[in-house]
């Protein structure tokens, strides 16, 4: 299985589900939080992911991947914002509504 396939057959279900889990929760505001929790990983993520396919504690087989950017491949990228984004679908999803009286900070 290449990684690309790994991600239609695993990571694009779990996002579709997710998605369809916090459809009518899912705001701006949210997007702006998954937006920054994303480049949060990017940055944390990259270097690590990079310094162990260095190190050799893991690598990624030539065959299975599309092309390398830096020493990852373009689906382990893909991979960091796939598994974000669907996490933070799944805690929209999962939080209570707020009532109207603790939205407008007015005491119930």
């Amino acid at each position: 299985m290449t990684y690309l396939q790994f991600h239609l057959y695993f990571s694009l279900p779990l996002l579709l589900v997710t998605a369809w889990l916090a459809r009518g929760r899912f705001s701006r505001v949210h997007a702006r939080w998954l937006g920054l929790v994303c480049v949060i990983v990017f940055v944390f993520t990259t270097p690590w992911d990079n310094h162990a396919v260095k190190l050799g504690i893991w690598d990624f087989p030539e065959d299975k991947i599309l092309f390398r950017i830096w020493r990852l491949p373009i689906e382990e990228y893909g991979f960091f914002l796939l598994q974000t984004i669907s996490v933070g679908l799944l805690t929209v999803a999962l939080l209570r509504p707020r009532s109207s009286s603790t939205a407008t900070g007015k005491a119930a």
